[in-house]
């Protein structure tokens, strides 16, 4: 007869054990054992029942356990490890319990409750690679997470390990455990939370002039729903997200690894507007909500209302619960003139369209205009003091610092009135960094992060304020997340992951982000200074000169001096360690 074929599984594998607890017996056997099956009773069992995992053995001080996920493996590792550190910091160096933590996914052997095979071995050697405290993880570990959890892994090369034939990927997290414990509490977390994306709404009028008004609801129903603290909202940051618009549903959903997509389409006759709306889970194709709206503009406060009115309904579908009196304050600040709304929208789609300084000006004039007819509304303010920054930064603008402070101005009119965007704070913190007004830049960003807890933008101008601080590793994982959000995204992302990544001496990183962002835009200098420094560490000739000369090309008048000027890094070394290297690559 036939040998019964061997049945395996597919399983995320962590196994643990305790650093050093051979010593730690033979100063304090008692001890020991007591600290050993206390951080067992209050730490491991919680945290691994809480990830859906099952522990599958003990042995002496090790641990192993068995996940159906893989980012719950992680998760749970995380956890683990940040809960032993909060604890540690109440007991004396020689008593701290510390673990070591691997983890793979592979194929496992079940043998009733027990489990086996080459899938746990791999597990028990990454262990070994751990460093106290710290976390390792498979290159098929690393591959399935992807961007899915708000930390990131160093890349450690492929490692020999006893009794497995071939070498394995290993990763080690980044970063000091409670450096890596910090970040994970500091970064929403996605598991678990209703994804959606936006597929940008159609405009069945069949008038080109309508796809502004037709833009306008799309963007509007995104800036409401990036307020909502419990949903992840992956979108592009493109206002007019033009990419998405040839997508289908099931293509946004691989794209964007989401759960739900909504889609719809609006038509407008005269002063009467008709959209429907559909959400729609992407597995099934099922359709979990449809609604269709029918209004006079002039009958209710505009497209703002029919915004609210679209966005509680997806709420509701979703079971998220909005912050308190969020609806009510949306609807409280909508427009109630239509031809300030009107203004508003075509000045808004202006802004992120313009490409020169004439287009950024009318896009100016207009959003003016919607504060002019409507002054009590807080969305006009705010987007113009976008208009105002936008222009300030670029230098577009014969007068910055007058600029600024104009969007300044206007910012803090629109936090006066009850601001709806987020936009303000945004703002606020560029200003107060480019003052070397750290601790109020620092606070402003993270009011823009609480104001937009799923806008990207808001995350990567964390990500640059923690880099000029100095806390590069912590800036890496905000814009990160910032990308995992928005996966059509602007260049100004990858370069600002990039700067993050040179000031964690992560250079080849560095280079790669910093290639991203050339490749989205050859015409901002930003990631061509980052190329340079990182290939001077790295020794690359040839790119240096190549990257040095760029910068030439592109800011013939670009000087160190003035570069350093607009440069507010917090602690002098970092900025002179920039600027050493980039006079290495032979700019002045």
């Amino acid at each position: 007869m036939a040998e019964e074929r061997i049945k395996r599984r597919l399983a995320a594998i962590l196994a643990a054990d305790v650093v050093g607890y051979s010593r730690l017996m033979g100063e304090d056997e008692a001890g020991a054992l007591a600290a050993l099956k206390e951080h067992q009773a209050l730490v491991i069992d919680p945290k691994i029942a809480a990830n859906s995992g099952r522990i599958v053995k003990l042995m002496g001080d090790g641990i192993l356990a068995e996940f159906a996920s893989v980012v719950d493996a992680v998760q749970c590792a995380i956890e683990i490890q940040r809960e032993v550190v909060g604890r540690n910091a109440e007991v004396s160096q020689a008593r701290r319990i510390a673990f070591r933590i691997g983890i793979n996914l592979g194929d496992v052997i079940p043998d009733g409750d027990d489990i086996y095979g080459d899938g746990v071995n791999v597990a028990a050697r990454l262990e070994t690679l751990a460093e106290p405290g710290g976390i390792c993880i498979s290159g098929t570990v690393h591959d399935a997470i992807g961007n899915k959890l708000p930390v990131s892994f160093e890349y450690m090369g492929e490692q020999d390990v006893k009794n497995i034939e071939k070498p394995v990927r290993a990763y080690r997290l980044a970063g000091t455990p409670r450096e890596a414990s910090t970040r994970v509490q500091s970064l929403p977390q996605s598991r678990g939370r209703p994804s959606l994306a936006v597929k940008p709404f159609e405009n069945l009028s069949g008038d080109p002039e309508q796809n502004q008004f037709t833009d306008g609801l799309s963007n509007g129903i995104i800036v409401a729903l990036t307020r909502i603290p419990n949903l992840t909202l992956i979108h592009d940051e493109s206002l007019s997200l033009r990419r998405s618009k040839e997508m289908t549903v099931e293509e946004l959903g691989r794209r964007f690894d989401v759960l739900y997509v909504l889609k719809g389409g609006l038509r407008k006759l005269g002063g009467r507007i008709r959209v429907h709306a559909e959400l729609m889970e992407v597995s099934t194709g099922r359709i979990v909500w449809a609604e269709k709206f029918d209004r006079e503009l002039g009958d209710i406060s505009g497209l703002f209302d029919l915004q609210d009115e679209i966005t509680g309904e997806i709420v509701t579908a979703l079971d998220v619960k909005l912050l308190g009196g969020e609806a009510i304050r949306l609807v409280r600040s909508a427009f109630r003139n239509p031809v300030a709304l009107q203004s508003y929208f075509s000045g808004e789609s202006l802004l992120w369209e313009s490409k020169n300084n004439l287009e950024l000006h009318e896009a100016q004039r207009l959003l003016e205009e919607s504060i002019r007819l409507e002054p009590t509304s807080s969305a006009g303010y705010a987007a113009a003091a976008v208009a105002y920054w936008v222009e300030a930064l670029s230098g577009q603008s014969d007068s910055p610092e007058k600029t600024l402070e104009f969007a300044v101005e206007r910012a803090q009119e629109a936090i006066r009135l009850n601001d709806v965007t987020g936009y303000p704070h945004l703002i606020l913190a560029q200003v107060h960094l480019s003052k070397r007004e750290f601790d109020e830049a620092s606070a402003e960003a993270d009011r823009a992060v609480s104001a937009r807890p799923s806008c990207p933008a808001a995350y990567t101008l964390k990500a640059s304020v923690l880099n000029y601080l100095g806390r590069s590793v912590e800036a890496i994982e905000y814009a990160q997340y910032a990308l995992r959000l928005t996966p059509v995204h602007p260049p100004m992302y990858p370069a600002i992951l990039a700067s993050a990544f040179y000031g964690s001496e992560r250079h080849e990183e560095a280079i790669a982000a910093a290639k991203t962002a050339i490749e989205l835009d050859e015409t901002h200098i930003d990631p061509y200074l980052v190329l340079a420094a990182a290939n001077v560490v790295l020794e690359h000739s040839e790119d240096v000169r190549w990257a040095a000369e760029k910068v030439r090309k592109l800011k013939p008048a670009f000087n160190l001096k003035d570069f350093s000027a607009s440069q507010p890094y917090k602690d002098q070394k970092h900025l002179d360690r920039l600027l050493d290297q980039l006079r290495t690559a032979g700019l002045e």
